[in-house]
């Protein structure tokens, strides 16, 4: 049989690229057998997805997956969204549902694609997406994931703002259990148990708090859906779509959700879909301003159109709005009038308001080049937390920042390690736009700070070969390959890959072949081939 790697990927079209950055998802059926599929569900089925077989080792405990991403349809959907050169994350994990019940609507930890700023402002931009993949026939009583659609791009300030509250005191319990634990009062088998006694304490004790988390939450609730799928159904989605088990297992065989995360190499120059008309639908749809935004950056023309048939006026006062959505599209509308709006999201993005400064940072942003003269003139004099917000937005600008990259370069040698992380990261897009990366980054792969060095890994796996002959680069990513942070671990080997060097690739070899894992309970003992599993050449 053909490889599958070998066919043309099968590219999303305008309508259904449009759908997801309204929809935030796309659903595509796999065309394996459907014994594929089965065989995978057995595989799965002995793992620990909390434990060290299965979470991120899913692939060297399950490697037949790989033959779902590698399908034309499945290739060529990612390509669409995330552009040619796309990467598998390292990250993935099966999600398990028996006997679970329904579980809270979230976003996933930012700490697996951009650390949102401020906790909040999460980076709109298709960087980064996900991929749901079920085994077996998942209809309702089965226990969906499910998902709300459009809610992308809105960062549910006031309902954030209540969990980190009832977060912070659930840590304040565990830390009391854990000290239990450590004086011997409680053996540490108890702890799991006695922590849930705690929370449920914590719930009782705090009837407003949870009164209030419940009616924040009722209207996504509301809006939630079940994807619902046959055997080899696969979803694709906005990495910051709001998402959760939909509902409980009600059957006595278990539901297996397995989720891949993929990072996008480059921003977008050109469309990467089957393209055929750059013309935009408009709707009358509040984010619609979000929206337009997001088709030309898929296009490769960020650039904010000219509009101003919405008063300045009204836009900037709509931009105190408690609503998130007529707040966070009145800063893309805003954008919309150049150099005048310059001067108001540029007040507010510098101010104290967490949640003022998120929602005008949007807009700075969509303001594009046109922004990055102000926003280098503001690093004069500005604190710690200001220089960071400034590396995190010239970096979602991208390679139109270009002129911002010796002050991010400079940036990378600050006291504050929350600085030194963002400029890392941001290096990596905006220095697409140059033809050689900055040396510096060579010294951010030994900085003291992990997350540090893990940016620093991932802008040189995004600048790729522009990164290839600086000096000492290759050392010290083989050096992070034993690092004790996982991700340091896991970027070190993508970077090493996406140099394109030859003692990088020795490097990775080496490395592959010692930490590799035969998947068979015995060398030599052989599991059948799923039947019309792909042959690859």
């Amino acid at each position: 049989m053909e490889s599958a790697l070998s066919e043309t990927p099968k590219h999303l079209s305008d309508a259904e690229m449009k759908d997801f950055i309204r929809e935030g998802y796309v659903t595509l059926q796999s065309e394996l057998p459907r014994e594929f599929h089965e065989h995978i569900y057995q595989c799965l089925e002995p793992l620990d997805e909390q434990g060290p077989v299965g979470h991120n080792n899913l692939l060297p405990c399950v490697p037949e997956l790989r033959d779902v991403l590698d399908e034309p349809a499945i290739r060529g959907a990612l390509e669409s969204i995330l552009g040619p050169g796309y990467f598998l994350h390292f990250h993935r994990h099966d999600h398990v549902n028996l006997p679970d019940a329904g579980q809270p609507l979230h976003k996933d930890g930012d700490n697996h694609s951009h650390y949102a700023m401020d906790g909040f402002r999460r980076d709109h931009h298709t960087r980064f997406a996900m991929l749901f993949y079920y085994p077996q026939d998942t209809a309702f009583e089965k226990g969906p994931t499910g998902i709300v659609p459009r809610s992308q791009y809105t960062p549910r300030f006031a309902l954030e703002s209540k969990r980190r509250e009832m977060r912070a005191l659930a840590e304040q319990a565990r830390e009391e259990v854990d000290a239990l634990v450590e004086q011997g009062v409680h053996a540490r088998e108890e702890a799991r148990a006695l922590s849930a006694k705690r929370y449920e304490a914590l719930v009782s004790d705090h009837p407003e708090l949870t009164r209030e988390l419940e009616r924040l939450d009722e209207p996504w609730e509301r809006r939630k859906i079940p994807l619902v799928g046959g055997a080899g159904s696969v979803t694709i989605v906005h990495f910051d779509i709001a998402h959760g088990r939909y509902s409980g297992n009600l059957t006595d065989a278990q539901r297996h959700m397995v989720k891949f995360l993929f990072t996008r190499q480059e921003d977008p120059t050109t469309p990467s879909w089957a393209h055929e008309t750059p013309t935009w639908l408009e709707s009358e749809d509040a984010q619609e301003p979000i929206w337009q935004h997001m088709w030309r950056w898929h296009l490769g023309r960020p650039e904010a159109l000219k509009d101003d048939s919405q008063p300045l006026e009204e836009l900037v006062s709509e931009l105190e709005s408690g609503d998130d959505v007529e707040a966070i599209s009145a800063a893309y509308a805003l954008a919309a009038h150049g150099e005048p709006a310059v001067a108001p999201l540029m007040e507010r993005f510098c101010c104290d308001d967490v949640v003022r400064r998120t929602v005008a940072a949007y807009g700075v942003a969509s303001l594009g080049e046109i922004a990055v003269p102000h926003l280098l003139k503001r690093l004069e004099g500005a604190d710690e937390s200001l220089t960071a917000r400034i590396a995190d937005v010239l970096g979602d600008i991208g390679p139109r920042a270009k002129a911002a990259l010796p002050a991010l370069v400079a940036m990378l040698a600050n006291s504050d390690p929350l600085v030194r992380r963002y400029a890392a990261e941001a290096i990596g897009i905006v220095g697409q736009g140059v033809d050689v990366a900055p040396s510096e980054l060579v010294m951010s792969l030994r900085d003291d700070d992990a997350l540090t060095r893990r940016n620093a890994e991932l802008a040189i796996a995004r600048l790729g070969s522009r990164a290839a002959g600086l000096e000492g680069l290759i050392e010290a990513l083989r050096d992070n390959l034993y690092h004790d942070h996982h991700h340091v671990r896991g970027w070190a080997i993508e970077a090493l890959q996406r140099v394109g060097d030859a003692d990088a690739m020795v490097v990775v070899l080496r490395y592959l072949q010692t930490a590799r894992w035969d998947y068979q309970p015995r060398s030599g003992d052989r599991r059948p081939p799923a039947q019309g599993r792909s042959q690859r050449d």
